[in-house]
This record gives C-alpha cells, sequence and structure tokens, in this order.
C-alpha cells in the first residue's frame, strides 16, 4: 500500500507580519516627516524666489499644522469607533498625493493651500498608527515598537532629508524633489493597503466613544499635563527645524550643502535618541526621562545659539539638543498615553494630545518665531525653541509614572488594595 501522502508544514514568513506592518508604518510616517521638515531645508531657495518673507514661511509650517491638528484628534476618535484601517489608508493617500502637488506650486498662496490637504493627510497618521502597533505587538514591546515608528520622522525628515533633499534640489531645482517624494510614499501607502489588517476595536459597538466624550478627554488631567509636553516638545521640533537652515546660511554664513551636513547629523542624534532613551525609561522611569530630557536638550541648544562656536562644535551642541529632545514625543504622546487611558479611547487620547501639542506647537509657536525673526533676528526664534523645550520637562514633573517596572516594584510594596488606583 503507497505511503499517505504528507502535508508539507507551514511556512513561516520571512517577515512576521506584525513586523512588516511596523516597517511600512515607520516609512510613512517618516514620508510626512520628509514633506513637514523637507520644505524648511528648500527655504533659503523658496523664500527668495516666491518673495515670501521669514512670518509667511513660519504660515508654511503653521498652516500645516493647523490641519493636521484638527485631523489627529477626528481621526482617533473616529478610528475608535469605526476601525484604524478604515481611516488611516485614505488618509495616507491624501497626504501623498498633496506632496507630489507641492511640486506645482507657484507662490506663497499656492504652496499654503496645498500644505492645508498636506496636514488633513498627515494627522491621521500618529494616533492611528500607534494604535495599531498597540495592537499588533505585546504590552512588553511598547516602548521599543513605539519609539521605533516615531524615529521614521527623524530618520527621513532630517537625517536622509536634509542631505537628500538639498542635494536633489541642488541638482534638479526644488520642484521635481515634491513628485519624487510622492512617488516613493504611493508605494508605501500601496504596501499598507496590501498588508495591513484592521484590528479589533477594544470595545463593542455601543460602548465606544461618541463625540462628546472625545472632547471630554481633556478634562483628564493627566492627558492635560502630556497636552503640555507635546506642545513644548513639537514646539523644539518645528521652530527649531524651520529656522535651523536660514540660521546656519544667513547668521552663520554656512552654504546650503553644508547646512545639511550639519542638520543630517542633528537628525541622526534626534533618532538615536528617539530609539535608545524610551528603553532607558523602561528602568529609572518615565516621569523622571521626560524631566530631564526636556531640561537638557534647552540647555545645548542655548548655548549652541549664543555660543558662536565654529562649525564642528555647532554641531555637537545641536545634536546634543536633538537626542534628548527625541524621547519627548513618543513617551509623552504615545507611551503614556496608552498606559494611562482605557483601550477603548487610546486613538482619541492620542489624538487630543497631538491636537493641543500641534496647536501650540507648531501652529502658534512658528508664527510668533516669525514675527521675531522679522523685528529680532534669527536668534530670536531659535531661543524660544529652546524655552519651549524646557517648559515641555518642566510640565512633566506632574505626569504620573507609568513605566511598568516602578510601577510593579510600587504595588508589591503597597498593601493589599492600594495599588487598585494607580492605573485608571
Amino acid at each position: 500500500m503507497p505511503a499517505m501522502p504528507v502535508a508539507p508544514a507551514a511556512r513561516r514568513p520571512f517577515i512576521p507580519r506584525p513586523w512588516l506592518v511596523l516597517g511600512l508604518l515607520t516609512a510613512f510616517w517618516g514620508l510626512v516627516g520628509l514633506n513637514r521638515l523637507g520644505i524648511s531645508y528648500l527655504f533659503p531657495v523658496i523664500i527668495p524666489e516666491f518673495g515670501m518673507t521669514y512670518t509667511q514661511a513660519s504660515l508654511l509650517i503653521s498652516g500645516t499644522s493647523l490641519a493636521w491638528a484638527f485631523s489627529s484628534w477626528l481621526a482617533g476618535w473616529l478610528s475608535d469607533r469605526h476601525g484604524r484601517r478604515a481611516v488611516l489608508i485614505p488618509g495616507a493617500a491624501l497626504a501623498c498625493v498633496s506632496t507630489a502637488a507641492m511640486g506645482g506650486t507657484w507662490n506663497f498662496w499656492s504652496m499654503f493651500v496645498v500644505r492645508e490637504f498636506v496636514g488633513l493627510g498627515d494627522g491621521v497618521g500618529w494616533p492611528n498608527a500607534q494604535a495599531v502597533l498597540a495592537a499588533e505587538f505585546p504590552a512588553k514591546r511598547r516602548a521599543l515598537v513605539q519609539s521605533i515608528f516615531t524615529a521614521g520622522y527623524p530618520l527621513f525628515g532630517s537625517v536622509l532629508g536634509a542631505v537628500i533633499i538639498t542635494r536633489m534640489a541642488d541638482a534638479f531645482g526644488w520642484r521635481p524633489v515634491w513628485p519624487i517624494i510622492g512617488g516613493v510614499f504611493l508605494l508605501v501607502v500601496l504596501g499598507l493597503y496590501v498588508v495591513m489588517r484592521e484590528p479589533a476595536l477594544p470595545a463593542g459597538k455601543e460602548e465606544r466613544p461618541g463625540l462628546l466624550e472625545a472632547l471630554k478627554v481633556v478634562r483628564n488631567r493627566r492627558v492635560v499635563a502630556l497636552m503640555i509636553v507635546q506642545s513644548g516638545a513639537l514646539g523644539w521640533l518645528q521652530v527649531s527645524v524651520a529656522f535651523n537652515a536660514v540660521f546656519l546660511t544667513d547668521a552663520r554664513g554656512l552654504s546650503l550643502v553644508d547646512a545639511g551636513s550639519v542638520l543630517a547629523v542633528f537628525g541622526l542624534a534626534t533618532l538615536t535618541g528617539t530609539l535608545v532613551l524610551p528603553t532607558v525609561s523602561d528602568y529609572i522611569g518615565r516621569r523622571t526621562m521626560l524631566v530631564a530630557a526636556g531640561l537638557a536638550s534647552g540647555a545645548f541648544l542655548t548655548f549652541y545659539v549664543l555660543g558662536g562656536f565654529g562649525v564642528v562644535m555647532s554641531a555637537a551642541l545641536l545634536a546634543a539638543s536633538g537626542f534628548f529632545q527625541g524621547v519627548l514625543i513618543p513617551l509623552g504622546s504615545a507611551t503614556c498615553v496608552v498606559e494611562q487611558v482605557p483601550a477603548r479611547i487610546q486613538a482619541t487620547a492620542m489624538g487630543a494630545v497631538n491636537f493641543a501639542g500641534v496647536i501650540i506647537g507648531t501652529t502658534l509657536l512658528p508664527i510668533i518665531g516669525g514675527q521675531l525673526g522679522d523685528r529680532l533676528g534669527l536668534t530670536a526664534p531659535m531661543l524660544l525653541a529652546a524655552g519651549a523645550v524646557v517648559v515641555a520637562g518642566l510640565a512633566a514633573m506632574s505626569v504620573q509614572e507609568t513605566a511598568p517596572r516602578l510601577v510593579a516594584r510600587r504595588k508589591a510594596a503597597m498593601p493589599e488594595g492600594a495599588a487598585d488606583g494607580l492605573k485608571a
């Protein structure tokens, strides 16, 4: 009797699907960083071509941020009600098309309008992607996975963007840069469409948050503290990035390519801090890390602006500021939120924190920075960025400690039943 055929063993995929999802979402978030920060690297070319003031240049940053803010909060709430994939994919597609369209603008107002659509598409990314990752990976990998995702922004937006965009613009002009980025963006969106699954929502439909509950999340004092942290962190990011290129070329006399190299070092340091310091916070605590990082980042940026050092020392100080700032966003607006609010409103809460941070940090502060730059010179907005990140560090003093190791240690030391209120 012939032997029965043996069914072949199921092959494990070369890259497990959750890690593939992480890679695509990180690439998506990196391209968001590229279309957000990349325009600032081209300001030395675009400002004279469009005849813009520094205030108008800042509006190209802050205007996008306003659309981003509302999109982030609304998209977080919608995804808690209707699903992550249903919100994330259309938003990413809008960001892709709008990024490519930036190359066809012809003056300040046309660029401003296009970048509003960029902001609407980009805004869906943070709350939805972080919520997807929270569902795809176990809690023990939370800080690592969320820091990897967050690192996409400085990796593409600063490390690669500062070098590639300035050199592409130098070789081909600034306009072709955006359709090329949009084409890469399209590949990532298609990858997400194929690979990403709809995570199970954390509650039944009747228990999903309504619009009123989405608004009431700001009454949570823990969320408000994180809103302030995010506002200061994003204020540092957008103001310093918006004016760093022109600060280096106009105030320090560097060429566009040399400025791009300095900014690439800065971006690499920010990326390193984003990847390394969240894991360190598992051991020393979320709050301790946030406070120390905010204060250190502000101090190093102040020395960079006022010190009058040479290129090497300036790059080192700027890199140190970026290294410590890199931990504030993944911890303050993702990990700490996930660890402090119920699962059913996680995306809503992350959207709310991002909303406040974007309204203040990347909408209002760049406008103020532009006004200060026009009236007092480029040193003033850079000091504004330093002050913003110091405020983030100070605000973190009121953040509840949520590092699992520290919380478990406290619970073990408490009488039975006394630790029930540590996490609402």
